[in-house]
């Protein structure tokens, strides 16, 4: 595939990052050996390549800082490459920090990593629980990471390694809408609380995805196991039918992140 048609099949605006994974996709083929991407790419780049596998005649993995999360590095193989075992180049961490009279939320510890200069693609997703953060980093940077971040504000926190199984999994929020039907439309009326012409137009406008691709068809089905993402209005996953209402609406189960 060549340089061109690979770029056509994603949406990112980043051509530089892009460019640099089409790279990295050659130089697996012509060395046959693995491949680490050397940023954390966002859900529409590697569920896009992980789709384009077979036809770019790779395998390709991904891993985050759990098995939901949405930032991921990106493992390119050779097909039939049985014998490699080496782990990712990642440093899972907690960060620690806190006081009785203000507990450091999501937006604090992003802001405190940022503040020294990382670039947000060389972090993963973060996760805050009861004022402790949970995060993955490349494992070269995590020692600058280490070293260097001691307050956050005015608080003192504590950084230090952690292994993965230590990291909290994704909460989620159980919610149930009444659908007229199963197409991606009407979810999303339900999901944005607006009419089904007011939903097709945010579907127009690339707004929503679905398993992370943007989609612009208001007729698709979705089924059980989807995930919705609306912007500005959160992540879905669309696990079951429950029931029908008096009316005939179709009662489905979602799960939001939270």
């Amino acid at each position: 595939m060549d340089k061109k048609t690979f770029l056509n099949n994603f949406t990112l605006d980043d051509t530089g990052a892009l460019a640099s994974l089409y790279e990295d996709v050659e130089l697996c083929n012509k060395i046959q050996y693995p491949i680490y991407t050397k940023i954390f790419f966002p859900p529409e780049v590697w569920s896009t390549l992980e789709n384009m596998k077979n036809a770019l005649g790779v395998e390709v993995e991904s891993k985050g800082v759990t098995k939901e999360s949405e930032k991921r590095v990106i493992l390119i193989k050779p097909l039939d490459f049985l014998e490699y075992s080496e782990d990712y180049p990642l440093a899972y961490f907690q960060i620690k920090g806190g006081s009785k009279f203000k507990e450091l939320e999501h937006r604090h510890f992003l802001a405190a990593i940022m503040g020294l200069g990382i670039k947000r693609e060389m972090l993963g997703d973060l996760i805050v629980r009861d004022g402790v953060c949970y995060g993955v980093i490349f494992r070269d940077l995590f020692s600058f990471l280490e070293n260097n971040l001691k307050v956050i504000g005015k608080i003192g926190v504590d950084i230090s390694e952690t292994e993965e199984g230590n990291i909290p999994e994704m909460e989620f929020e159980e919610v149930i809408y009444l659908v007229s039907s199963l197409r991606l439309d009407s979810i999303v009326a339900a999901i944005t609380e607006k009419s089904r012409s007011q939903a097709t137009e945010l579907i127009k406008e690339g707004t929503v995805s679905v398993n992370y691709s943007v989609r612009r068809e208001k007729n698709i089905s979705i089924k059980d196991g989807d995930i919705i993402t609306v912007r500005r209005k959160g992540k879905f996953i669309f696990k079951e039918v429950t029931g029908v209402s008096k009316k005939g609406k179709q009662r489905v189960l979602l799960k939001k992140y939270k």
